[in-house]
């Protein structure tokens, strides 16, 4: 899998690479009518739009994957709530289970 993440990222620089080589013709960028233009190789804007383009995906990612976070960190301290009950179960030897969470696993007798 790592091998194919190097030759993955490899393929990638090389065509940035190949994408700034052949487009270094200045270009006029206009951010208001009274300002003026800022001069910049086409390649530094098309660049600039793709890292702006990652980036704000990556946060749009971010901010809709919230609802899965928030069910793992309940479920961890479900977990860790349970592992407890397990503990306590196993060091005093109670035949009976400390809750019904699990009414399906067989009791022992006395």
């Amino acid at each position: 899998m790592g091998l194919i993440r190097w030759i993955f990222g490899f393929l990638v620089a090389l065509i940035l690479a190949a994408f700034a080589v052949f487009n270094r013709t200045p270009a006029s960028l206009t951010w208001s009518p009274v300002h003026v233009p800022l001069e910049l190789p086409l390649y530094m804007i098309g660049l600039a739009l793709m890292a702006l383009g990652f980036f704000l995906g990556s946060i749009i990612t971010w901010m809709n994957m919230s609802k899965v976070r928030q069910d793992r960190r309940r479920q961890k301290k479900q977990i860790k709530i349970l592992e407890k009950e397990l503990e306590a179960v196993n060091e005093n030897g109670n035949a009976e289970a400390p809750s019904d969470f699990f009414p399906a696993l067989p009791k022992r007798k006395k």
